[in-house]
């Protein structure tokens, strides 16, 4: 008889580990991607043109004050984006400003519009007298007097006389003459009409100061 011996337990075997198929990038695919990247990027790049309609404009490259002729050198291009608001001249037609002039002051860096130039300015204008006001020192500011400062012309008393008592006129400055040689300059102010006749008589005896006020009054 044949005696059976027991088989010891023997320990399951180690698993073997299995390594992740190694996925290999196809050449096409990463191709493909720069391809689609490149034409994403141009894309972009097309839709920013197309939705930018910045154009050549004409800007002022130095101050134009009120009636004064427009150089070449008053002028520069700016790029500026079309505005419904803001009809701003293209700059090829720059040509077409020389020798005019502005009916307002043009600031460095202002866009030029159509209203900003014309022709010739009318002064005086309807309903105003132009009066040339002789002032020596003391009978106007020190500071410059600019076109378009509005001023207050006043009674001014000579060395050793009263003097006689009006009412003061408003003005506004147009042009100022040089300085002669005893620092009296002729300042050209527009009036009311209605005192034209009598700023002009009290102007030519030297009977005017005058008193500069703020803008906008």
């Amino acid at each position: 008889m044949t005696t059976l011996h027991p088989v010891p337990d023997a320990p399951p075997p180690a698993p073997v580990a299995l390594r992740p198929p190694r996925r290999r990038r196809s050449k096409l695919l990463v191709l493909l991607g720069l391809v689609l990247s490149a034409v994403s990027a141009t894309g972009v790049v097309w839709v920013f043109r197309a939705t930018d309609d910045a154009m050549s404009a004409i800007g002022v490259a130095r101050p134009v004050r009120f009636g004064e002729v427009i150089t070449a050198d008053a002028l520069r291009e700016i790029q500026v984006r079309t505005d419904p608001g803001v009809r701003a001249l293209p700059w090829a037609e720059r040509s077409g400003l020389i020798g005019r002039v502005s009916p307002t002051d043009l600031l460095v860096g202002a866009i030029v519009t159509p209203d900003a130039v014309v022709d010739s300015i009318a002064v005086p204008a309807a309903g105003q007298a132009l009066v040339g006001v002789p002032v020596k020192a003391g009978q106007a500011p020190a500071a410059r007097l600019e076109p378009r400062q509005p001023v207050l012309l006043v009674a001014a008393g000579q060395p050793g006389a009263t003097a006689e008592a009006w009412p003061p006129i408003r003005g506004a400055v147009i042009r100022v003459g040089e300085r002669d040689a005893t620092s009296a300059q002729v300042v050209d102010v527009v009036v009311p009409d209605a005192a034209g006749a009598q700023l002009a008589s009290k102007a030519s005896a030297g009977e005017i100061a005058i008193v500069v006020l703020p803008k906008g009054r």
